[in-house]
């Protein structure tokens, strides 16, 4: 089993936040090494620049082009080295506590090496940093494990896009086989449901853990924003097409 946790990262210029929060998980023991995928090389820049390239747990990757954000995900996972990798959104907060609790729940669910289990924050609260407004539209989902024998009754409850679209979660980093190569256009603002419903088919559950929570920034130039309008559209207008 697992005793140790690879933190993933896909940036493009959001130093602001990295600066941050970097330095909480590469100081984290259960943290084994952090991997960045850095869409254009400026956030690898600021890093070196601060000195923080010098860590021996940072793995730094700048990508040959842009990926988009379901294709730098992906590159997240195929480059963690141990068998679970927390994709974190670089401008959103996770604490020592996240890391503590989830490893937690990877070590009470993990007996026989299973890694069949996707863990999620009940606790997300999403931080509109415009007016300082917080909220949480996911806490009845809190306990609840999703599988194929479920799923399909889940995208029938309120708030279902809030959960199964947010993209931070723990994942097994064997689920990217399961994951194809995709064309960024194909997928944008709804990335996080694809990857997620696909993880479901393949027998993968994802738990909704109580103890989880972290801080999900809503900004100006967050993807969330750009995206709201063409992900609502793909989202609610067309709910039985991410059925499994």
């Amino acid at each position: 089993m697992s005793s140790r946790l690879t933190v993933a990262i896909p940036t493009m210029d959001r130093w602001e936040f990295l600066s941050k929060q970097l330095p909480v998980y590469l100081d984290h023991p259960m943290v084994s090494c952090v991997v960045l995928c850095d869409e254009n090389g400026h956030d690898i820049d600021e890093i070196c620049a601060a000195g923080l390239d010098l860590n021996p747990k940072l793995r730094l990757y700048q990508n040959d082009e842009v990926l988009g954000v379901y294709g730098n995900k992906r590159q997240c996972l195929m480059k963690a080295p141990t068998e679970y990798v927390a994709v974190f959104d670089s401008d959103n907060f996770f604490d020592e506590a996240y890391i503590d609790t989830v490893m937690g729940c990877i070590h009470r669910d993990n007996l026989e090496n299973n890694y069949t289990t996707i863990y999620c924050a009940a606790g997300n609260e999403r931080l509109i940093m415009n007016t300082g407004q917080v909220e949480n539209r996911i806490k009845h989902f809190s306990g609840l494990l999703i599988d194929r024998s479920n799923w399909n009754r889940v995208l029938e409850t309120p708030a279902w896009n809030f959960l199964l679209n947010d993209g931070n979660a723990v994942w097994p980093t064997s689920v990217v086989k399961h994951l194809p190569e995709l064309e960024e256009e194909t997928v944008v603002g709804t990335d996080s449901i694809l990857a997620m419903r696909l993880a479901i088919q393949a027998g993968y559950t994802l738990s909704v853990e109580p103890a989880l929570s972290y801080v999900h920034t809503v900004h100006d130039g967050s993807h969330w924003t750009q995206n709201a309008i063409e992900s609502n559209r793909l989202l609610s207008s067309h709910p039985t097409g991410w059925r499994v």
